[in-house]
């Protein structure tokens, strides 16, 4: 009797240390992207502090960082200037915020892998909010806006800083709106191939090589055997000006009706 509870004994403390070994190993597997993510929330807690302060330093005029680079302040100590700086500095803190959301988020799940974005975050939307005032600027003057800047008041500033911070924290959607805006202001166009003759798969293939895709693909009945299964007509037509990634429709010859 005192064997078999020896045993049981044997066999429960075996149980006990098999699952804290387990537990040890889910701690250590985990504990890399905690540390990171720790890591990530110092970081961006330094930032905060490190923009907000820059924030009221160039508010107050003081352009300390500026002195210590040794820069004219008669110089720099312009509206204009300090206009663009509360954007950029909106956008860092934009950054910094959506960083530190998006750790706390995904805390106990942080992959450590993803420590770039977070090291890059506040710098891009610093850079992107630098983007968005320019483009805004720019499409006030085409407008026949007034984007002087000689009379800059709070709520211009006010303005401008809550869109750079918006760009920053929604660093991703404004990826999407600068593509959209460098593929509307840089229109590609590309010829369109002849493809008359070929079979359905080497037209296809040379549409992808022309930068084109394929479109409508029709049936068009035919009589003759050798021309089934080759493109006997395209849409637009061979050497036509199109935008790049457009569509091109063909009429593949077929021995049968279509249906």
């Amino acid at each position: 009797m005192k064997q078999k509870k020896t045993l049981r004994k044997k066999g429960v403390l075996s149980q006990k240390r098999g699952a804290i070994r387990k537990r040890l190993a889910l701690v250590l597997h985990r504990k890399p992207g905690k540390k990171a993510a720790v890591f990530c929330m110092l970081y961006l807690l330094a930032l905060l502090a490190l923009f907000t302060w820059i924030l009221f330093d160039t508010w107050s005029g003081n352009y300390l960082p500026v002195r210590s680079l040794k820069y004219d302040i008669a110089v720099i100590n312009k509206p204009a200037f300090r206009l663009v700086a509360f954007t950029v500095i909106a956008g860092g803190l934009g950054g910094v915020l959506n960083g530190l959301r998006s750790t706390l988020t995904y805390y106990n799940g942080f992959n450590q892998r993803y420590l770039w974005k977070y090291l890059a975050a506040p710098w891009m939307g610093a850079t992107l909010a630098l983007f968005v005032y320019a483009l805004v600027r720019s499409s006030l003057v085409v407008l026949g806006g007034d984007a002087s800047t000689q009379n800059i008041g709070g709520a211009q500033i006010l303005s401008n800083f809550a869109a750079g911070a918006l760009a920053g924290y929604g660093a991703k959607d404004v990826f999407f709106w600068l593509d959209s805006r460098v593929e509307k202001i840089f229109k590609v166009r590309e010829n369109v191939p002849d493809l008359t003759g070929k079979q359905k798969e080497a037209a296809v293939s040379r549409l992808h090589s022309a930068n084109l895709q394929l479109g409508d693909v029709s049936r068009v009945r035919t009589r003759n055997r050798r021309r089934i299964g080759t493109v006997v007509n395209q849409s637009p037509a061979p050497e036509e000006s199109i935008e790049r990634g457009g569509p091109v429709d063909l009429s593949i010859a077929s021995g049968k009706r279509a249906s």
